[in-house]
């Protein structure tokens, strides 16, 4: 039975207490019950992702501002607990066709440090390539 607790609630022993702000980008994973902040740890990979953006001199400042909406699309479905494979392949290959070396920093970038978030973009990586090889 949960019990009011000073900072949070508790449903008893060896259970989890919640309290202070907790919002959507926390997530609960596997038997352990370890609590991981998705945003937190994908934000700052954006923003080397962003600054690469700004960083190519091949790109007119609208190209610019088109990939960083795409990318953003990319931020915010990879922040969502059940990333949607389909939309994030559908806006990286938008990104290829503006700028095949974002693309490239991209997944670079993702699939080192964020492990369940690496899954998802190797998976679309892979998809990419068969597309490719099917041309």
């Amino acid at each position: 039975m949960a019990s009011k607790k000073k900072n949070g609630v508790s449903a008893g022993d060896g259970s989890v207490v919640i309290g202070g702000n907790v919002d959507r980008s926390n997530i609960v994973v596997g038997d352990n019950n370890v609590v991981s902040n998705q945003v937190a740890q994908i934000a700052p990979l954006f923003k080397v992702i962003f600054e690469a953006v700004e960083s190519q001199p091949n790109l007119t400042p609208s190209e610019k501002e088109d990939v960083k909406a795409e990318l953003q699309e990319v931020q915010t479905a990879l922040e969502e607990p059940q990333p949607d494979e389909t939309f994030i392949a559908r806006r990286l290959r938008n990104i290829k066709r503006m700028a095949p070396e974002i693309v490239e920093v991209a997944v670079a970038t993702l699939t080192n440090p964020v492990g369940g978030v690496a899954e998802v973009i190797k998976r679309i990586a892979a998809k990419m390539a068969e597309d490719a090889n099917a041309k």
